[in-house]
């Protein structure tokens, strides 16, 4: 899958929506940037992370298959997140709603997916994540967490990345009702 890669940016997922009105994408396109300026999460709120420490990626989806089930795009991606998570052993994951992927009572993640709709029908989503991997210093932030923390373990961000994608690539595959069985199964 062809990417993008950052040093510093503004927001990956505004990146991504602007270069998908000029460019013609292929599914799973993604950018990461070591570093956002501006990163966001739901409802306005910033998501604050260390330069070079965690997962800081957008996706191009167009889901063809998927044109009146906008909730499988989020299934999809919570899932991917959880399930690369526990091949590193995090442990007691589960789905907060409306975007947070926790590990026990705190925060690991965070989603945003902004779906693009033109004409009344939707044209494509960009899926933001936002993985906290080796940060272990969370000013003002108690409830979060990192894989780094719960572990004690350095992780390369590269890689979780790619198996994130990889994932959400595999799952997209998946029938929408066993999507959303296993979606539920991970609800908090």
């Amino acid at each position: 899958m062809k990417y993008i890669k950052f040093d510093t940016i503004k927001s990956t997922n505004d990146f991504l929506k602007s270069y998908a009105k000029n460019n013609e994408l292929n599914n799973f396109f993604y950018v990461y940037a070591d570093f956002q300026e501006k990163g966001r999460g739901q409802r306005a709120n910033i998501w604050q992370s260390e330069c070079c420490k965690n997962a800081l990626l957008s996706i191009f989806i167009r889901p063809a298959w998927l044109l009146e089930q906008q909730m499988v795009v989020s299934q999809i991606t919570a899932i991917s997140i959880i399930k690369v998570l526990e091949k590193f052993n995090i442990p007691d994951l589960k789905i907060k709603l409306p975007n947070d992927i926790m590990s026990g009572e705190k925060k690991i993640g965070g989603i945003l997916i902004e779906n693009i709709i033109q004409q009344k029908n939707w044209k494509y989503s960009i899926v933001g994540i936002g993985l906290n991997i080796n940060q272990t210093n969370f000013v003002n932030l108690p409830n979060a967490c990192s894989m780094k923390s719960i572990t004690n373990k350095d992780y390369s961000v590269e890689k979780i990345i790619q198996l994130i994608v990889k994932k959400i690539n595999e799952l997209y595959q998946e029938n929408p009702e066993i999507l959303k069985l296993k979606f539920e199964a991970y609800l908090k």
